[in-house]
């Protein structure tokens, strides 16, 4: 960004010690303009935006974010409320969830009318699985479920949430551990 003025100075002016103090001090005025003008651009888009930036975004589309959510986060949520309709397709979700980094499987059973996300604690948040929550929420049709399973490292212990419309409601838990990790 560098506006180096002196680079378009006549050449007559080369000895003037004020012309040079100047261009330098309206060169430094200018940097900063350009630097200020080019965040303002950036700020026009959701992915490039900053923390100035993203909370405009938040506030048209009623967003309150949480105290420990990181930049990217916050990205994330106004892009998942902004995101244009479409067909909604296993194929297009998998697609929302490598677009979004977020670090899980998903996989329908058509004769149960359930779909099943899978992930690894250890590659999975908890603000990720708040995303994951919203988006089934919003594009699976009424008649279906949903099921979020989180492995646990190698105990192999899943936390599944069953959740759909109408006046049912099923949690269910199922731990397995490998007895012989734990015998000596």
């Amino acid at each position: 960004m560098a506006n180096n003025l002196m680079d378009y100075l006549p050449e007559y002016y080369s000895d003037v010690y004020e012309m040079q103090a100047i261009m330098h001090a309206q060169g430094e005025v200018l940097d900063k303009a350009e630097s200020e003008q080019f965040r303002l651009l950036l700020n026009q888009f959701v992915t490039q935006t900053d923390a100035k930036g993203i909370s405009i975004f938040e506030d048209q589309v009623g967003i309150k974010p949480a105290p420990n959510d990181d930049l990217a986060t916050r990205q994330n949520k106004v892009l998942m409320r902004l995101l244009p309709p479409r067909p909604i397709t296993i194929w297009y979700l998998r697609d929302l969830f490598a677009t979004l980094k977020i670090p899980a499987t998903i996989t329908v059973e058509h004769n149960k009318r359930d779909a099943i996300v899978e992930a690894e604690s250890t590659e999975i948040d908890s603000s990720q699985i708040d995303n994951i929550k919203y988006l089934l929420n919003i594009y699976l049709p009424a008649n279906m479920i949903y099921e979020i399973r989180v492995a646990l490292n190698r105990a192999e212990i899943f936390n599944d949430i069953k959740i759909g419309i109408g006046t049912w409601s099923m949690v269910t838990t199922t731990a397995q551990a490998n007895v012989s990790q734990f015998n000596n």
